[in-house]
């Protein structure tokens, strides 16, 4: 059968163990390869948009090129991904301010009713700042805050940083 190199790791590999990346380019890379740079986008960056492994390919992969060349685990990673990466897409949709949560909603009610409880497990977030519901003051009033030094870097660590587990 034969042996040829793979652009990526530069070993020789038999050519049965090369596969196309997506069906839009006829860049093939074996297996191993492809199927760690799909492990490590999905797992470890959270990448539902991976491109060709080719260098000078900017070709996305598609949902039926991953259907196709993915083990199943990576394609459940991959489709969980996309999901949550289309619910973000959806105006009046915020995830649960509860770092052990995890779940969203849509609060239709946006900002004229910016309490949103969570269905899942009761945390109050506020709609409009993405953040615990600020107790004891209206939005109005936690944005007069944040304008502040100490409430703009309260608002920042609130936004940007979970507390740590021990």
């Amino acid at each position: 059968m034969g042996e040829i190199e793979c652009k990526i790791c530069y070993n020789d590999v038999p050519i049965t163990n090369f596969i196309s990346t997506t069906t839009k380019c006829n860049h093939k890379i074996c297996r191993a390869c492809l199927n760690k740079n799909l492990n490590y986008q999905l797992n470890t960056k959270g990448n539902a948009e991976i491109e060709c492994l080719e260098s000078s390919c900017k070709v996305l992969m598609e949902y039926e090129d991953m259907k196709r060349v993915a083990s199943e685990d990576l394609f459940e990673r991959y489709d969980y991904l996309c999901l949550r990466q289309a619910i973000r897409k959806l105006e009046d949709f915020r995830w649960c301010s509860n770092p052990r949560c995890g779940s969203g909603q849509e609060h239709f009610e946006r900002d004229s009713a910016p309490i949103m409880i969570c269905i899942a497990c009761g945390q109050k977030t506020c709609y409009k700042h993405v953040i615990p519901w600020h107790e004891d003051r209206t939005c109005a009033e936690y944005d007069i805050e944040i304008e502040t030094p100490e409430g703009s870097t309260r608002d920042a660590i609130e936004r940007e940083t979970k507390p740590c587990p021990k």
